[in-house]
């Protein structure tokens, strides 16, 4: 039997629960975008699929090069799971959709201070516009 934790928030087990018991189990290797996925999780009570997610290469095939910019270089690629869905509680895993679909890729130049604003920038769209969302504003 597993006993969940109610989040304090929805005052009941909800996504942000499965994701935060899943946070040992993975990372990127930098501190800075495990926060950014983490913190999108956190955020995700209603919505699993608004969520990042780190995804290991090993669940990537058909990887092919599309392009070359200042920044970095730009592939495309199938991933293997698919986005989350919903929680399965039979399961205890997540339900997955779009299994094999494409992806864009992006790998950034060795510039650490380019990946950090680049950090900042998606940070902003995905946590400070929710954060928004979410708020009591009239």
């Amino acid at each position: 039997m597993v006993i969940l934790n109610i989040c304090e928030k929805c005052n009941r087990v909800c996504n942000v629960k499965y994701f935060q018991k899943n946070f040992e189990n993975w990372t990127s290797g930098d501190n800075n975008i495990d926060k950014l996925i983490k913190d999108t999780q956190l955020l995700a009570h209603n919505h699993p699929s608004n969520a990042l997610e780190w995804i290991p290469y090993y669940k990537l095939y058909n990887i092919k090069y599309i392009a070359k910019d200042e920044l970095g270089e730009v592939y495309r690629a199938n991933w293997i799971d698919g986005n989350i869905n919903n929680w399965d509680y039979h399961i205890q895993n997540w339900q997955r959709i779009n299994q094999n679909m494409f992806v864009t890729l992006k790998s950034l130049n060795n510039s650490k201070s380019f990946a950090l604003e680049f950090i900042n920038e998606v940070y902003k769209k995905f946590v400070y516009n929710e954060n928004i969302k979410n708020s009591n504003f009239y």
